[in-house]
């Protein structure tokens, strides 16, 4: 039957291999963890650079129709400048005649039918570069954000090892108590293999077999005594 030193010195290594594996368990967890997170990091990233991509490659649609709009802006900003006209102060004969007077407004309105006709012309000229123009600035900021994405993915990634080294070291707490319990486990098992003792455990067989024999000496000679006290 084994003595109480070994059974607590198997009770101590297999201690010892349960905190082991815990601590490889903690190890795994974190990693994975880690691993997640970027997965999770470079998920997010290319979703908004697809979105991005999507919303530039949509700038395009209905062309014709953004185009008609920016003409239709521009040609009444053109045709909405005027300039201030003359009063009679100014030198201009002044004239009370019916027919001076609507002979004035009819060209005054002919006036103003060339300038809004020059004005939607040149809105309708100018519409297919403004709008071109605009699609290609707002593609060229697409373009920079996306790049700007593919940069947050690079760091993102040069970042993994880090989080990996540190995931290594998440169990080393219990690790260390393993290889503690794990040392006293085999020293213990050793000394109470060969018999010996450690803080009072285990018995050494040859001390108790010789339990109770006192060494005497007669003359220059050692004899035992018997294990009651017996003769010489």
């Amino acid at each position: 039957m084994c003595d109480p030193l070994t059974i607590a010195s198997l009770a101590l290594t297999a201690g010892s291999t349960a905190a082991n594996y815990a601590a490889n368990q903690s190890v795994e967890a974190a990693r994975n963890d880690a691993l997640a997170a970027e997965r999770i990091r470079q998920g997010t990233l290319n979703q908004e650079a697809d979105a991005l991509n999507l919303t530039s490659q949509d700038r395009y649609q209905d062309f014709a129709g953004q185009q008609e709009a920016k003409s239709q802006q521009l040609g009444d900003y053109f045709s909405s400048q005027s300039v201030p006209e003359p009063t009679v102060g100014s030198g201009l004969p002044s004239s009370s005649s019916n027919i001076v007077i609507n002979e004035e407004n009819k060209q005054r309105g002919k006036s103003k039918d060339f300038t809004d006709k020059t004005g939607a012309a040149l809105g309708e000229l100018r519409a297919f570069g403004d709008v071109l123009g605009g699609i290609s600035r707002s593609q060229a900021q697409d373009a920079s954000q996306i790049g700007q994405l593919g940069n947050f993915k690079a760091g993102s990634s040069n970042v993994v090892p880090f989080e990996l080294d540190e995931a290594s070291h998440a169990g080393d707490g219990m690790k260390l108590f393993g290889d503690i319990l794990g040392g006293l486990g085999s020293v213990g098992t050793m000394a109470g293999l060969s018999g010996g003792s450690i803080f009072g455990m285990g018995a050494n067989p040859v001390t108790a077999s010789a339990k109770g024999f006192v060494p005497t000496l007669t003359g220059p000679s050692l004899r035992l005594g018997s294990l009651y006290g017996g003769g010489r």
